[in-house]
């Protein structure tokens, strides 16, 4: 396991984010935007199991120049674990003249660590992480309606699948769920949404209390 490295050169004249990782049970901090959207995908990605911000810095020699550089993040799922390098995508384009030659030389030198190390090495842009940005906007609403699992099964819980077993259902109509106030019901219609057990157009459409969500048969009774 890993602990985000704290030290940041010019922390001062970068863009700040804290976000709260309910999966963690601690405070994110972030430095981009971009840093922000890939915490979002991250985050809301149940096959990632754990996951660390900054997690590492190393000093490596790349053509007789020592390079400085610190992962964005490293990433663990129960198949393996994955050092991350995340930048926009011109910055590390050499036929864009925006191209950042300090990005290229820390992204050699990742390279050639994890090589040596044997540690699986990713590189993801801003073309990857936003490629939908409906799909990213629907996560980031998302987020804050984790709950573990087990609080997740609830009485509330059978209740919810019994109405989807016909048909879908706008999520204002599931909420009108008797002995429940009508926000503890979508609440909870979200944490499912998050988990997958339930389901609805959220690479096409934004998510509101019009949106008509469905069973996920596969993962419902996972």
């Amino acid at each position: 396991m890993y602990s985000p490295i704290k030290e940041i050169n010019n922390e001062m004249g970068r863009n700040r984010f804290f976000a709260f990782s309910r999966r963690l049970k601690r405070e994110i901090r972030l430095y981009s935007p971009l840093q922000y959207d890939n915490w979002v995908m991250v985050e809301t990605d149940l096959s990632v199991e754990y996951y660390c911000e900054r997690p590492k810095k190393i000093v490596v020699s790349v053509a007789g120049e020592i390079i400085e550089t610190v992962f964005d993040m490293w990433i663990k799922t129960e198949k393996e674990e994955i050092f991350i390098f995340l930048r926009n995508a011109y910055e590390i384009n050499i036929n864009d003249h925006r191209v950042k030659q300090k990005a290229l030389k820390e992204l050699l030198a990742q390279q050639i660590w994890c090589k040596e190390m044997k540690y699986k090495h990713r590189i993801i842009t801003d073309e990857d992480i936003r490629s939908n940005l409906i799909l990213l906007a629907n996560k980031k609403t998302l987020i804050p309606y984790y709950m573990p699992i087990n609080e997740l099964r609830n009485e509330l819980y059978p209740l919810i699948i019994d109405k989807l077993c016909n048909e879908p259902i706008a999520i204002r109509e599931l909420e009108k769920i008797p002995g429940f106030h009508p926000i503890t019901v979508r609440n909870h219609i979200y944490a499912m949404i998050y988990y997958g057990i339930i389901k609805f157009n959220q690479n096409h459409e934004i998510i509101s209390s019009l949106s008509e969500v469905t069973i996920n048969v596969q993962e419902t009774y996972s």
